[in-house]
Order: structure tokens, then C-alpha cells, then sequence
């Protein structure tokens, strides 16, 4: 079996963690609703819309005096601008004033996981509120997330219905994690390594009680969200904390025949694996995507791969540098509705539901539909590997098969201009280019990206510049400056 993990490619690779702080006033570049969309001891999140290209999203203010720890502030913000996954909330940029932060994020229209498990449990009379399938594709979902952030050595430590949105009010709306005010980042193989008490009495791990815990206490907490998908209530109950905190650490989990009698085995057996007291005896979330259950009672994906998806992510290797950067910015600020095409594809390819694509599943996808399989496959493959993160991540793939159609709306390159013009004044400059991407100790290599693009030889992007940019084809694009570049790429 071909291995998960890409091997490095000679593509020279960027950050694609766009978020940043906006200098500007909240008010000058979004109008705010002032109703709130909810409200938390925190502050409060309300709609919000980009006055230049009318994009909505939500806007979470924060009051700075709730705020005791600003580095642990900063450390929430820094974890959730470097996620991609399609079931991650995504966070787009920062602003502050002397009152508040405010977190400029998608918007999820659909109200929390909790709500609707309430409102689908009062349609059937206090009655299990979800079906076998209707669960076990949350859970996908759900451990998918898991999946992806303990991959990527982060430990969320608030699972809960709450922190969960829908994308939507669709019934098959998709699930989106939120909340990383408690997320942390964990070093593998290092065991019983946390030792904060952090969490919701109802789905805090035993582990995490004690005082010694790792990243599976997430796996706990989903233990106890699908048990709650299937019966209507949690497994650890009590009318106070301390009575829930009591059931929890002896860790006794029950099955009511009155409730359970017909519920499959194999649900059964999913749930008490999560559930296992003992965490090295727990399952991965990786692990628990292969269960039987999950396999065969989630909806099969909706989604084609297109005859031609070679072709497009050839195309977008023999991109420049800056029109790749561009691209995988603006792949980051569509909305999901924009994406859905590609999102289904993405997902019919993601066998594993683990956010990310290995070379493996991307042929195998594409044998399957019958689409033209490239020679170099593998080569354009590695190519795509943008991040050097050793897979084919979520934004990288949309990226490589944005259509012109989909990337070429005036408002949508203004929107992506303005993310690289971080002063506003109409022009991007080396300076911020290089502070976007990370590059200020590479600035010969800054130059060359402005070169490649800077039609009037004045050292700056401008606007008109970048959209000439962005309308040639991929062929066209490279410039004698890009390709020595790619010559001068050592071979791994």
C-alpha cells in the first residue's frame, strides 16, 4: 500500500496561514449587525459583511478585560488560523481596538450540534433524536476533525455538542468545529503529558480529572457525544457537577435495554471503544474511522471526480509561485457554497475522512472514475504539496482545481489583493508580501515573485497587475525568473 505520507517534492514550498491582524478599524472594511447571532460570557458573535466584496461572516468579539491570559489568546489564534480541514471552522483575519479583539471567521448558519439534537429529539416525542446513518455520519465528521488535528499534534480539550455548528440549516448540513480557547499543542508519544483540568463536566475524561491526560481525552468526549446521538442523554449524569464529575471518573457506562434494545451491536461496541477507561487502550480517531459501523452506516459521498482532474492539477503545478499563493488564498476565502463541486470531489477521494489526500487516494479515486491518468502522476502530486506538510491538504486541492470561472470575479481577486495589500494604499509591496508569507529573511526570492508580476518594472503589485496575473494561462505565467528558480531546486 502506498504510503499516507508524500515524499518532498522540488516545489518550493509557502505558509498558508493568511491570518493576520488587520490594522484597519472593524468598521471601515465590515458593516456589523448589531443583533447578535449569540451571545457568551466571552462577548458576543454577530453578521457581519465586507463592504469592498460583500462576503459575510461572523464576527466574534471578545471583551480584552475577559481576557486574563493574552499569550494564551494569542496561542487560540495562532491554532485556528493554521488549520484546513472542511470540518474546521476557518479563520479569516484579526482585528482590535482598545475595547475588544474581534475574530473575523466563517459563518455557520445552521446553530449548534446541540440544538439540533434537542429540536430532532422533541420531533420524535423525546425519542431518540437521530437514526444510526444520521449519527454515524456525524461521528465521521466529527472524528474526521479529530483525526486531522491530533495528526497535527493538536489536542481541542472541549468536545462537546456546543462547539460543533452546522454549516447550514440543510438537514444534511455539514459539521464544523469551533472553540479552540482550550486547544492546545501536544508533543506525540509523550503519554500522560497534561495536567490542566479543562473541559465540560458531561464529557471531560476521567484522565483529565486525575490530572494526567493526552490527546485521547478528545476521544472520550466523542465517546460521549454519539452516545448522546443515539439515546437522547449522556452516559454521566447528576443534578450538580460534582454528582456528573463523580459518575464520570469511575467511568461505568450503561446501556439501558429500554433504550437500547434496538440499537446495532456494532453502534454498541463503537461507542464503548470510545468510552475505554484506559486511554493507551483507546482507539486513535484515525483508528475509529475504519470501524464497521462508521463504514457501513454513513451515506456513501455525492461527489465526481471530474474526467479531465489530471489535466487541472497539472495545470497548476506549472503555475508561478505568486499566482499558486494567490490561488490557495483565494480557495481559503470562497465560501463552502462556492466550493461545493469541489468539495464533493475532495471528499469522494478522502476514503479515510481524515481532511487530507495521499497520492494513493487520488489515483485510486481517479482509476475509479475513469479519468485521465497522467504519467507523471506522482511528480504532479508532490507538486501540489504547497505547505511541505507531506500530504495533499483540504485548500491545496481547491486551489489547484479552482475554476477561471470561480477565481476570476473581480470581487474575488479584490478580496485576495487585499489580503497581500495590508496597508490599504493600492499596491502590493515587497515588504508585505514577504510579511504575508513569512519571508522577510528571503527577500532575493520576494523579489523575484514581484518581478514576475510587476509589469511597469516599479518594484510594486498593483491591482491591475495582479488581475493580469491571474487571467493568463498557466503556460504563460512563467517567467525566466521562475523557471531558474525551479532549476535551482535541489532534487530530494
Amino acid at each position: 500500500m502506498a504510503p499516507k505520507k508524500l515524499l518532498s517534492a522540488t516545489t518550493t514550498t509557502f505558509s498558508h496561514t493568511f491570518c493576520a491582524e488587520n490594522p484597519n478599524k472593524l468598521d471601515d472594511v465590515y458593516s456589523v449587525e448589531k443583533k447578535p447571532l449569540g451571545e457568551g460570557s466571552y462577548g458576543q458573535v454577530c453578521k457581519g459583511v465586507h463592504k469592498d466584496t460583500g462576503a459575510v461572516r461572523a464576527i466574534k468579539a471578545i471583551n480584552r478585560h475577559k481576557i486574563s491570559d493574552p499569550a494564551r489568546f494569542q496561542v487560540e489564534v495562532d491554532i485556528q488560523s493554521s488549520l484546513d480541514h472542511p470540518n474546521i471552522v476557518k479563520l479569516y483575519e484579526v482585528f482590535q481596538d482598545a475595547k475588544r479583539f474581534y475574530l473575523v471567521m466563517e459563518i455557520c448558519s445552521g446553530g449548534e450540534l446541540f440544538e439540533r439534537i434537542v429540536a430532532e429529539s422533541e420531533k420524535h416525542d423525546g425519542a431518540r433524536a437521530f437514526d444510526e446513518r444520521g449519527a454515524a455520519t456525524y461521528m465521521q465528521q466529527i472524528l474526521g476533525a479529530m483525526s486531522y488535528l491530533h495528526k497535527n499534534n493538536f489536542v481541542h480539550r472541549d468536545i462537546k455538542p456546543e462547539n460543533f455548528l452546522m454549516q447550514n440549516t440543510d438537514a444534511n448540513a455539514e459539521i464544523k468545529v469551533i472553540d479552540f480557547g482550550l486547544a492546545k499543542h501536544f508533543v506525540p508519544g509523550s503519554g500522560s503529558s497534561m495536567k490542566t483540568r479543562a473541559g465540560t463536566p458531561y464529557y471531560v475524561a476521567p484522565q483529565v480529572l486525575s490530572g494526567a491526560y493526552d490527546e485521547k481525552c478528545d476521544i472520550w468526549s466523542c465517546g460521549v457525544i454519539c452516545y448522546i446521538l443515539m439515546c437522547g442523554y449522556p452516559p454521566f449524569y447528576g443534578e450538580k457537577d460534582k454528582e456528573i464529575l463523580a459518575m464520570v471518573k469511575k467511568g461505568e457506562v450503561k446501556f439501558d435495554p429500554a433504550d437500547w434494545s434496538d440499537v446495532s451491536s456494532d453502534a454498541i461496541e463503537f461507542i464503548k471503544l470510545m468510552l475505554t477507561y484506559d486511554p493507551r487502550q483507546r482507539p486513535t480517531a484515525a483508528t475509529l474511522l475504519t470501524h464497521k459501523w462508521l463504514t457501513a452506516s454513513v451515506s456513501a459521498p455525492v461527489g465526481a471526480v471530474a474526467k479531465d482532474l489530471g489535466h487541472k492539477l497539472k495545470r497548476f503545478q506549472s503555475n508561478s509561485r505568486m499566482k499558486k499563493v494567490a490561488l490557495t488564498l483565494i480557495a481559503q476565502q470562497l465560501k463552502d457554497d462556492d466550493l461545493k463541486e469541489l468539495r464533493d470531489t475532495f471528499i469522494q477521494l478522502d476514503k479515510n475522512r481524515d481532511g487530507t489526500l495521499s497520492l494513493e487516494e487520488i489515483q485510486t479515486g481517479m482509476r475509479t472514475a475513469k479519468a485521465d491518468l497522467p504519467d507523471d502522476i506522482v511528480q504532479i502530486v508532490k507538486n501540489l504539496d504547497t505547505d511541505g506538510s507531506g500530504n495533499i491538504d483540504y485548500t491545496e486541492f481547491m486551489a489547484a482545481t479552482l475554476t477561471k470561472k470561480q477565481y476570476l470575479r473581480r470581487e474575488v481577486m479584490w478580496a485576495a489583493f487585499r489580503v497581500f495589500d495590508t496597508n490599504g494604499d493600492g499596491v502590493i509591496t515587497k515588504d508585505e508580501l514577504a510579511k504575508i508569507l513569512k519571508e522577510e529573511d528571503n527577500m532575493a526570492y520576494i523579489e523575484k515573485m514581484v518581478q514576475d508580476v510587476d509589469l511597469d518594472s516599479n518594484g510594486e503589485i498593483s491591482f491591475d497587475e495582479f488581475c493580469k496575473m491571474m487571467e493568463k494561462d498557466s503556460a504563460g505565467i512563467l517567467s525566466g525568473a521562475a523557471q531558474a528558480e525551479d532549476r535551482m531546486l535541489p532534487e530530494v
